[in-house]
C-alpha cells in the first residue's frame, strides 16, 4: 500500500513553517513516538511549549496520539504517516504560497543535512559493520526530460513503497531493523545562462 499523500494548503504550509513545529514534527519523524517532555528534553524548550506546539501540528493533522501508550497526564504524540509536500504547480500558486512552499522545502532540506551531518560525525567503528555497508552516499547527474524525471521518481517511489509496506515504522520488535534515512533529490541543474530553459 502507497503511502498516502497529501498536498498541503497555505495555512498548513504556515502551521509547519513554525522553527520549533518543524523541529517537532523532524524529531517524531526521525525518532518515533514520544512524550512533550521527551521532545522538550530534546530541542531544549519548555514542555508547556512542546505541548501547546505539538497540539497546533494536531490541530494540522500533522501528528495525532498514540492510542493505548501514555495516561491521562502523559500523552504520546506520532507523525501521521501521510507524506506531505507543497504540490508543485498544484499548490497554492500565490506568491505567499510558493514562499511558504520554499520554506518548507529549506526546512526539509535543513533537517536532511542534520541528519547526514550526525550521520558522518558518528565513530564509524561503533556501527554495526553491516549497517556501515549498507549505508549509501551517491550522486547521479543525467541529462532527462520532465517527463523522465517523473517516470524515474515514480518508479523510484514505488519501488520505496514495496519496501515500507513490509515493517510498520514505529514496531520496534523486529530484529535487525532500523528506521532508515533515505533523501532523494530530483530537481534540474541550473547554468546561469539557462535557467532552466
Amino acid at each position: 500500500m502507497a503511502l498516502e499523500a497529501r498536498v498541503l494548503d497555505l495555512p498548513s504550509m504556515k502551521a509547519l513553517n513554525h522553527p520549533l513545529r518543524t523541529e517537532l514534527f523532524n524529531e517524531l519523524a526521525a525518532h518515533g513516538p514520544a512524550t512533550a517532555t521527551t521532545l522538550a528534553e530534546r530541542v531544549g524548550e519548555s514542555t508547556g511549549s512542546t505541548s501547546y506546539h505539538l497540539r497546533q501540528l494536531e490541530k494540522h493533522g500533522f501528528i495525532e496520539e498514540v492510542e493505548g501508550r501514555g495516561n491521562g497526564r502523559e500523552r504520546w504524540w506520532r507523525r501521521v504517516p501521510v507524506a506531505v509536500h507543497s504540490g508543485g504547480t498544484t499548490g497554492p500558486q500565490s506568491p505567499a504560497g510558493i514562499a511558504a512552499a520554499r520554506l518548507l522545502a529549506n526546512g526539509s532540506n535543513e533537517f536532511s543535512e542534520q541528519l547526514i551531518r550526525e550521520f558522518l560525525a558518528r565513530d564509524q567503528e561503533t556501527l554495526e559493520p553491516a549497517w556501515r555497508d549498507a549505508s549509501e552516499f551517491s550522486v547521479a547527474i543525467m541529462r532527462l526530460t520532465p517527463a523522465e524525471v517523473t517516470e524515474l521518481t515514480d518508479g523510484i517511489h514505488a519501488l520505496i513503497d514495496t519496501f515500507r509496506d513490509r515493517h510498520v515504522l514505529d514496531d520496534t520488535t523486529i530484529d535487525g531493523t532500523e528506521r532508515v534515512f533515505l533523501r532523494l533529490a530530483a530537481l534540474p541543474v541550473l547554468d546561469d545562462e539557462e535557467q532552466g530553459s
